[in-house]
């Protein structure tokens, strides 16, 4: 089984000089291995947390389906600003999600906001209000993925791209370990029989 891929980082798109000190992007190619992998055309790919828009980019490119959520107004104008449907880009609150109209969810790849155990701001409000600190977002951030799976298709397929973070002089926050405990618990059991065929969803 293959455990480590190696993928170009680099970005192809020049973000706006007003967002450039905010450039947390993942690129482009990471986005088309995972879709290359586990879609097909015309299946919906949904980012919870769209950011710049990177996941509705590739996704249109592939001739799937991306819909995005994005808390905050710059980047979620940017983002509209790159697509043949921005429509399909909102501007909301994915902890929230159960609240958002969606179609029937094939494929979510994101990189959630990030939080250090000693940070206090709310990464779910783009760090603009105060937060009720690192326990509390973890338990959000598994709140938001039980909404999302009441979205997704039987079949479907989730993939959280994070970090662990180290702080100078703060130490580190295991965040990558600590969203897959927490979300881990959210997995079904795997199927007894072989999961069923994934038939493209076609979305206007």
């Amino acid at each position: 089984m293959k455990t480590v891929i190696s993928l170009r980082n680099e970005q192809t798109r020049q973000l706006p000089e007003e967002l450039r000190n905010d450039d947390v992007r993942y690129t482009d190619t990471l986005v088309e291995f995972f879709l290359n992998q586990f879609t097909a055309e015309g299946e919906v790919v949904f980012d919870p947390f769209m950011g710049f828009g990177t996941t509705l980019v590739v996704a249109e490119r592939m001739d799937r389906v991306g819909f995005g959520v994005e808390f905050d107004e710059k980047r979620w104008k940017y983002s509209q600003s790159l697509l043949k449907h921005p429509e399909r880009a909102l501007n909301g609150d994915s902890t929230k999600l159960s609240q958002i109209e969606l179609p029937q969810i094939d494929f979510s790849i994101t990189s959630p906001p990030y939080m250090g155990k000693h940070h206090k701001e709310n990464p779910f409000t783009a760090y603009t209000t105060d937060g009720n600190g690192y326990q509390d977002y973890l338990l959000q951030m598994q709140d938001l993925y039980l909404q999302l799976s009441h979205k997704l298709k039987p079949s479907a397929l989730v993939v959280v791209e994070v970090s662990n973070l180290k702080h100078e002089g703060e130490g580190i926050t295991t965040l990558a370990w600590d969203i897959a405990s927490c979300l881990s618990t959210l997995a079904p059991a795997p199927p007894d029989d072989k999961a069923p065929s994934r038939e493209p969803t076609r979305v206007p």
